[in-house]
This record gives structure tokens, sequence and C-alpha cells, in this order.
């Protein structure tokens, strides 16, 4: 049951095994079908679920890697409250990610060593924006403080909360 994505994912780990890059995206697309087909958007849910846990594996298993790398995980937008007009095979409406308020709900995941990822924490209010993510990137790689402040405030900032 490959799709693109764990095909993605399994490209990913062979790169890292190999490289072990400072920095490195990974972009799923199969989940983006809940326009049409509400069921392979769940299917292909499950699916890149067990990519980022396979992932999460390989990064802890390779040597340069394990417990010295952070993981990110996000979408790029939420979904609608309400569905759309179109039905999938199994009955199920279709649903969109248009200018409705949930929509703009995304959840965000990190992951990384004790001591600089906080562990077992779950915040439930709303603390960020995707707009974050870059931010923190940045400094976790040790350059926020070199972007001009100006670019600060309209970039994001960075998800202190989720670390030590």
């Amino acid at each position: 049951n490959m799709n693109a994505d764990l095909y993605n994912m399994y490209f990913a780990e062979r790169v890292l095994q190999e490289f072990q890059p400072e920095l490195m995206v990974v972009n799923m697309q199969d989940i983006d079908i809940a326009h049409s087909d509400f069921t392979s958007y769940c299917n292909n849910m499950v699916r890149a679920d067990y990519g980022i846990g396979h992932l999460w594996n390989t990064i802890q298993s390779t040597p340069g890697m394990a417990n010295d790398t952070i993981l990110i995980v996000a979408p790029e937008h939420g979904r609608n409250l309400q569905p759309n007009t179109l039905i999938d095979p199994y009955g199920r409406y279709a649903l969109d990610h248009t200018n409705d308020e949930f929509s703009r709900n995304i959840f965000c995941m990190i992951a990384g060593p004790n001591g600089v990822v906080e562990q077992n924490q779950v915040i439930a209010t709303e603390i960020g924006e995707s707009t974050d993510i870059a931010p923190t990137i940045a400094n976790i790689l040790g350059f926020y403080d070199d972007i001009p402040t100006s670019y600060q405030g309209t970039m994001g900032n960075h998800l202190s909360q989720a670390f030590s």
C-alpha cells in the first residue's frame, strides 16, 4: 500500500542516512485529496502517520542523528468545518480549505532530544501560527538573531514554548 508520500519518506530516509543534512523538508501531497475523496484522505493520513513514525525511527537509529535531530511536523492548512457538495464512493462528504476560520487551525508536532525539546508536552491552546515554523527553524540552526529585527516580526516568532 505504498503511495507517493511513503515513497517520499523512503527517499528522505536514504538521504538522511547518507548525507545527514542540517535541514531537510519532506512534502507530503497525497493527503491533499480531501477536496473530493474524504475516505482516501483518511487512508492517506494513516499512511502519513506511519511514514512520519518510520522516519523518526530511522533518525533515531542513524549514527550522528540519533538524539541530535529535531523533527517538526505540520500541515499547510486545516480543513473547513462544513463539507462541500462532493460525496466519495463511501458516502462521505469532502472537505475544502477556504477562508473558513476552522481551515486556519493546524497542529504542530515537534520532537527532539531531551534537554532541547520539552518532552511529553501537549499544548491544547493556540500559541502560534504556521508562519512561526520558519523562525523556529532559524532559531534551531542558530541564525535567528542574525535576521534583521525589521523582518523578525513580519515572518512570525520562534515557538520557544516547545524547547527547554
